[in-house]
């Protein structure tokens, strides 16, 4: 075979990355904003199959969010972008092309810290402090959380308070700010990491407090894991060992922690009669229905009309659902 013929052959089998179409931001390229719109144009007279053109950046592909027409793929990043470097490809057909660019965002913040208790846990609160650029608008957030948690400025120093949601329990992120100003935003993540320590299956009763004596209506308070089922178990008794009639059933209704973990629950003693006491027995499930140990709460209801001092011992309370 002559050498210019198989020279010939070598270059029309060239991989298509060895051609560099042309691109936004270019190869290299240093930017400002967070959010640059990244574009490949397609080359002139070509035939690409661009519908099913795929993007990635830094190796995660958004396709689904990208814009094709028969001239060019582009993407416009929904959430700022992290300073730094920055890979792009795109696959179309046969043919990969390939850049990388580097954001180097505004220099509004000069610098931030965060400080947390030792061992945070879930609604523990941390402190966040940011120095920078006057008169702007800055907020934190938490690696992996969608909350914006809104700083207050005086004289270019910024703070806020933040309580760790329950859902980073058992989970690590970093604290990130932002600081916004004439349309133009700068992000810096602080210094170190927060290591928020798995919640515990564990339930209590705050109030009324154990043993005590209560209204007709009280309302029983607790607090448990975040929007887990608390499932109780409620005996009425004669607190004398002495039976003035019958009592309704025992009940065993479920409620619904609330985000924070809380929940409380209403009980009414059965009108009519004297020297009643209650147990309400309580325990907690999670999402994959571990319990925990069982918290009991024992009540005296008042009394009026001058009865006499109780002569019988109330029954102990050992914790046990169906125990009275």
């Amino acid at each position: 075979m002559p050498f210019l013929v198989f020279l010939l052959l070598v270059f029309l089998n060239l991989p298509a990355l060895a051609l560099e179409w042309a691109h936004q931001p270019s190869t290299g390229e240093k930017m400002v904003s967070l959010t640059p719109e990244i574009a490949l144009y397609w080359p002139a007279g070509s035939s690409l199959p661009y519908r099913q053109a795929r993007l990635y950046l830094d190796e995660v592909e958004v396709s689904g969010e990208c814009l094709r027409t028969g001239m060019f793929i582009s993407y416009k990043p929904p959430k700022p972008l992290q300073r730094g470097l920055h890979k792009v490809r795109v696959e179309v057909g046969e043919t990969v092309q390939a850049w990388d660019f580097e954001v180097v965002g505004s220099t509004f913040i000069k610098g931030c810290v965060f400080t947390a208790p030792f061992k945070p846990r879930a609604f523990d609160k941390i402190v966040v402090e940011m120095k920078g650029r006057n008169m702007g608008k800055g907020w934190v957030e938490l690696t992996g959380f969608p909350e914006k948690y809104k700083m207050l400025e005086e004289r270019g120093s910024y703070k806020t308070t933040v309580k760790i949601p329950a859902k980073l329990a058992g989970k690590t992120c970093r604290v990130e700010v932002f600081l916004e100003k004439e349309g133009e935003l700068d992000r810096q993540l602080c210094e170190g990491t927060l290591t928020i320590a798995a919640a515990d299956l564990t339930i209590r009763w705050d109030s009324p407090e154990n043993g005590a004596t209560v209204d007709k209506v009280l309302i029983a308070r607790g607090v448990t894991v975040p929007d887990a089922t608390v499932e109780l178990h409620v005996h009425s008794f004669f607190r004398d060992g002495v039976d003035f009639g019958k009592l309704p059933a025992d009940v065993h209704p479920k409620i619904k922690a609330d985000a924070e973990g809380k929940f409380q629950y209403e009980y009414k003693f059965p009108p009519g009669y004297p020297r009643l006491a209650v147990t309400i027995i309580a325990v907690a499930r999670d999402v994959n229905e571990n319990a925990s140990q069982p918290a009991g709460l024992l009540l005296y209801l008042k009394t009026s009309g001058g009865l006499p001092p109780l002569k019988i011992k109330a029954p102990v309370l050992d914790g046990q659902p169906g125990s009275p």
